[in-house]
């Protein structure tokens, strides 16, 4: 159940708190007065919508916050789902909204993505508004709710159902992908192709490391001569010109091994130049056979810049690289083998599929035995729920459907109803107006009440076209609730907002050039006074101050 709810810059609420206790909990107020500002704050933290024209006038950040308690074993399913933090059955639940459009969401403190939110807030909260009255409108929805209704009956099956329908759709999908809509001629075109590919790739015999050998030696080719002339030059002074290194690293070994025997440390020196000496003769030597190796062949230098090319054109075609080319290759292959094995593979996916529509078909007929059974339950369920609520001529029944199996089975199912004695059963659509809607829609929230773990019930508008004796028999339904669920109402009708457990008057002030709304919870007396207001407007006589009186206590000793 929600315990504080907590507003700031929220359209004409400046701040506010407001403590929400168990049972029937009634809010009125004149109209215009705010009282959809508290739904459009509840309905933020529940993961709706954020309009900017929300935000207090003025004001770059608002708050919407709820603190709720629950020991709901799908609320801490949903939280351990995403690893946020719990403790002792409390959470608490912000968004934080800026006047540029923007929100922030979080739960427990934790940021969290507003889908996060919404599959949270859907296991505490069940907000009701006269846009879910439009739902049983939709005969889309009525699957939903009698599914709802029968769940221990029909979840088991449906969830057996699921894993075949998502098995049947990958077999599908891998077949469309296979086939991928190509006829014969698109087929073989496609295997030329990667044929050509395939032999183009093989025939240039290409290895990992050859692309970098090729870079090397073009480089080398591009500048052979300044090599050639460089290798002679250096040659010359080491090893063959007049005055080279080689002859006078060798004088001075001798004018060192002269005196070689007065002195170790010349001795030293002499065997290291000596021995230096030889070192530079064999260096020079290999200086002149490398030399003497180079070639001024242009044909090469044109053969390198061929293969080059041709390397660089598969590159283009294929890969950045010859690991990326080798690997499409493998994919190219692969898809090539997939092709030429397609016939086999399509007969084994085709009969696949087939299996899995066979299964389909016997799993959706069970839903549909288990859904029928539950739809009788529901009729006469709902039936005794609208006699209760003085809708004595209904006629009620779920009106089912075979359809090609999809996602909810094989059912299309479609509630039908006559609200006066004598007419015709026909859809709901046809025949319901926004007062019979709207106790249709209590009757359902009254059975599922029983079902769900759902601590908490929301109603907006619940009481549209609806007034007289119907009126208070729906605020006695609404406290009945309130007997088991956390029950919030916003209202304009007395005889509803008599039966309440819990009184809240929102009121709109000036100040300051400045509007505000202020929410304030009512004792015993100022609820006679609200419930006055309610009957009479501002013509309050004392006569009207005894009948809000009566009727308060008239619902308090049901």
């Amino acid at each position: 159940m929600i315990l504080e709810m907590y507003m700031k810059n929220c359209a004409l609420i400046e701040e506010s708190r407001l403590t929400i206790n168990n049972g029937l909990n009634i809010l009125t107020g004149e109209t215009g007065s705010g009282k959809s500002i508290i739904i459009e704050a509840l309905g933020l933290c529940l993961g709706e919508k954020y309009d900017r024209s929300f935000l207090r006038k003025g004001t770059t950040k608002g708050i919407c916050e709820i603190l709720v308690s629950s020991n709901s074993s799908n609320l801490k399913a949903v939280l351990d789902k995403y690893d946020i933090d719990h403790e002792d059955d409390q959470i608490v639940i912000t968004r934080v909204i800026y006047s540029d459009g923007k929100s922030v969401a979080r739960i427990n403190g934790r940021t969290v993505k507003i889908s996060i939110l919404k599959e949270v807030a859907c296991t505490i909260v069940d907000l009701h508004s006269q846009h879910q009255n439009q739902l049983l409108f939709n005969k889309d929805t009525h699957i939903k709710f009698l599914d709802l209704f029968g769940e221990k009956d029909i979840e088991n099956l449906k969830s057996s159902y699921k894993e075949s329908y998502h098995e049947f759709n990958k077999v599908k999908k891998e077949l469309n992908d296979l086939n991928e809509n190509k006829d014969d001629m698109e087929i073989q075109r496609e295997i030329d192709l990667i044929k050509f590919q395939i032999n183009e790739i093989d025939a240039a015999n290409l290895n990992e490391q050859e692309y970098d050998d090729l870079k090397a030696q073009r480089e080398l080719c591009r500048n052979s001569e300044k090599i050639y002339n460089n290798l002679s030059l250096s040659y010359q002074k080491l090893y063959e010109g007049d005055m080279n290194a080689v002859d006078l690293i060798g004088m001075a070994s001798k004018e060192l091994a002269d005196i070689a025997e007065y002195d170790k440390n010349i001795s030293e020196y002499s065997d290291n130049i000596e021995r230096i000496m030889y070192e530079l003769q064999d260096i020079s030597r290999e200086i002149r056979d490398y030399k003497e190796n180079i070639s001024f062949n242009p044909y090469e230098m044109e053969e390198i810049e061929q293969r080059i090319d041709q390397i660089n054109n598969l590159k283009r075609k294929y890969g950045n690289s010859i690991q990326e080319i080798f690997e499409y290759r493998q994919k190219i292959q692969d898809r090539l083998d997939e092709i030429l094995n397609r016939d086999e593979k399509v007969a084994d996916l085709k009969a696949q599929l087939e299996k899995l529509e066979s299964v389909l078909y016997d799993k959706s007929k069970e839903i549909s035995k288990a859904r029928k059974k539950v739809a009788i339950e529901l009729q006469d369920v709902l039936i005794k729920e609208l006699h209760s609520l003085n809708m004595k001529n209904v006629a009620f029944q779920v009106d089912f459907k075979e359809v090609p199996f999809n996602q909810n089975g094989c059912d299309d199912v479609e509630f039908m109803a006559s609200f006066n004695l004598g007419e015709d059963i026909k859809p709901i659509y046809k025949v319901a107006s926004g007062g019979e809607m709207s106790r249709f829609m209590l009757a359902f929230k009254t059975i599922l009440a029983d079902i769900d773990e759902i601590d908490t019930l929301v109603f907006d508008e619940i009481d549209t076209g609806i007034s007289g004796i119907a009126a208070q028999i729906v605020g006695e339904k609404l406290s009945n609730i309130g007997k088991k669920k956390q029950v919030m109402c916003i209202t304009h009708l007395p005889q509803i907002a008599a039966n309440g457990h819990t009184h809240y008057r929102i009121e709109k002030n000036t100040s300051n050039d400045r509007t505000y709304t202020n929410i304030k919870e009512l004792t015993f007396d100022e609820r006679i006074d609200e419930i006055a207001r309610l009957i009479a407007g501002n013509n309050i006589t004392e006569k009207t101050i005894e009948h809000a009186h009566e009727i308060i206590e008239l619902a308090q000793s049901n």
